[in-house]
């Protein structure tokens, strides 16, 4: 059975996640933050659920994953590191430095976290996957000032999950692990941008799809996964 770790899996888009993966048998593991979210995704799925109760900003996540994972005989296939949120202060100003920290101990450190918790399962694996959840908002290529400046906490946490992205990937290719990062469309969830276009079950089907074509001769990069191209980074 093909097993899959999706953080943030209470709502939105990892929500709509784990119920593509759960409605095609795939054995789950819903990290969320309330326990009584995981009670209700367990009844949800099935036997084959097995939520973690933890925050990706905590210093015990490693350990939560892993306490958990321990007690299935199976490889972890799938990573995705969803976990995230936003806060639209725009321009230096209006930005506050326990804003940068907070995003940045979220979309970065969170999904090292993770993903350190999760690895010695991946590498049972005969084809793992880590999907680093990033956004268009942290290409520098691309960057968006928009009307008041730039969105400062969100823009430069993404950027630098887009390098744990690339750095984990150089690491880890050899023995067998693909890291990716991965902007899943305009979605149209509760901090959609007014440009949303995406309804977020329709991402996650495609997201999922994508993820099983990904092997070791996949190209690296930063994907726009509704554009089907790549971004710069």
């Amino acid at each position: 059975m093909h097993t899959v770790l999706i953080t943030g899996a209470s709502r939105g888009f990892g929500r709509a996640l784990f119920e593509v993966y759960a409605r095609r048998g795939w054995r789950t593991f819903p990290l969320v933050r309330d326990s009584s979210v995981a009670k209700q995704l367990r009844t949800e799925a099935g036997p084959e659920c097995h939520p973690i109760v933890g925050d990706v900003s905590s210093i015990d996540t490693e350990e939560q994953i892993a306490r958990v994972l321990e007690r299935q005989p199976e490889a972890l296939d799938v990573l995705i590191n969803n976990a995230g949120h936003i806060k639209k202060h725009r321009g230096l100003q209006n930005t506050t430095v326990e804003d940068l920290l907070e995003l940045f101990g979220v979309h970065c450190i969170g999904a090292f976290r993770c993903t350190r918790g999760a690895l010695p399962f991946l590498m049972r694996s005969d084809r793992a996957v880590v999907v680093n959840i990033s956004s268009r908002w942290g290409s520098i290529g691309r960057t968006v000032l928009g009307k008041g400046g730039g969105i400062y906490s969100y823009q430069i946490a993404k950027c630098a999950q887009n390098m744990l992205t690339a750095s984990l990937d150089q690491e880890l290719r050899e023995a067998g692990v693909r890291v990716m990062a991965v902007h899943p469309g305009r979605l149209k969830t509760e901090a959609a941008a007014p440009d949303a276009d995406t309804e977020p079950q329709e991402a996650a089907r495609a997201l999922v799809d994508w993820i099983d074509r990904v092997d070791q001769h996949t190209a690296f990069g930063f994907y726009d996964l509704m554009g089907d191209r790549t971004l710069e980074w």
